[in-house]
């Protein structure tokens, strides 16, 4: 069957290789056998492969940071998930191969209502954005400012926090993402200006604003500590900017905002992705969370799906070989 090896860390159009391997054995017990249905080409992936991730597998193996597949078996005493349940793969099974075992206590069934290519883009960008609403303990009403708001973890974070009564201030670059993001549930949208603060307060007033989520860094990071208030906590989740993070520190000592840096596979967090998985899939069965497409290719075209990504951004591989 086909799958996509990681060779040696490096560059991925050198160290990735779709390689012919053998099906896996018959599950176990406690395992399921999984028809892996699709699984996202996304920019963390690359990272992996250039060995700069926190995750490193030794050397050769299947990678792909997540997926969704159809239960084909399972093994003796599994009785919460069947043969032809749709399944989210958990962390540490990697994606890219036709088909993989994985424990069955750690998978996710999802609702067939929820499309396969949907139910793949569940794993990582909805629940890093769950774990980053979560992460400061706030009560209903209270105001979230976070900048990337049209990413994929920034639209899951629209949708997380208004399931919880929180209200979002949604910072980003283009004129159009305005009415897109207010018809997913934003309260405030503000295009990125010095301006920013000056026009949240005439909204919102002295309304206190105590958390505040930096998916960009380098400058954009000092547009969310204009908006946060005494007291803050400032949780930085990515470099879309490419730029490291170096707040203002006299900012930082006059509001006493306090920084923290996030990545979802702490031993902390690990806890809450079952749930906060299963929660995404009940938003988008519910059409309260809507992920942005993405291309399809077939998994033995990677390497046309990776120039694919360079270019334009996220897209699926589709692992399913029955499938047209």
């Amino acid at each position: 069957m086909l799958a996509i090896h990681l060779t040696q860390f490096g560059e991925p159009e050198q160290s990735l290789k779709v390689v012919d391997v053998p099906q896996p054995p018959a599950p176990a017990a406690g395992q399921a056998l999984i028809q892996v249905e699709y699984a996202p080409l996304d920019h963390h992936d690359l990272l992996l492969a250039q060995g700069t991730y926190p995750v490193r597998p030794e050397l050769p193996s299947v990678i792909g940071n997540e997926g969704a597949g159809t239960v084909l078996a399972v093994g003796p005493d599994v009785t919460h998930i069947r043969p032809v349940d749709r399944v989210l793969l958990p962390f540490g099974v990697f994606a890219w191969s036709e088909q993989v075992l994985a424990e069955a206590a750690q998978l996710t069934a999802v609702d067939n209502s929820i499309s396969l290519e949907q139910a793949a883009m569940l794993t990582i960008n909805p629940t890093t954005a769950g774990l980053l609403v979560e992460s400061r303990d706030l009560p209903a009403g209270s105001w979230v400012v976070q900048n990337a708001a049209n990413s994929g973890v920034g639209r899951s974070v629209i949708a997380f926090a208004k399931e919880r009564g929180l209200r979002t201030i949604n910072i980003v670059r283009r004129e159009e993402l305005v009415t897109e993001l207010e018809e997913l549930g934003a309260d405030i949208v503000l295009i990125e200006s010095p301006e920013v603060a000056t026009r949240v307060r005439a909204t919102i007033g002295n309304d206190p604003v105590l958390l505040g989520l930096d998916g960009v860094s380098g400058k954009a990071t000092s547009l969310l500590l204009d908006v946060l208030t005494e007291g803050a906590l400032l949780v930085i989740y990515g470099y879309m900017s490419g730029e490291p993070f170096t707040p203002d520190q006299n900012v930082l000592k006059a509001k006493n905002i306090t920084t923290m840096e996030f990545w979802m596979y702490q031993d902390e967090h690990l806890p809450r992705h079952p749930d906060l998985s299963a929660e995404s899939a009940r938003l988008v069965a519910e059409g309260k969370l809507t992920l942005p497409s993405a291309p399809t290719y077939k998994a033995k075209d990677f390497f046309r799906a990776l120039a694919y990504l360079r270019r334009n951004g996220k897209v699926l591989l589709d692992f399913n070989p029955h499938r047209v």
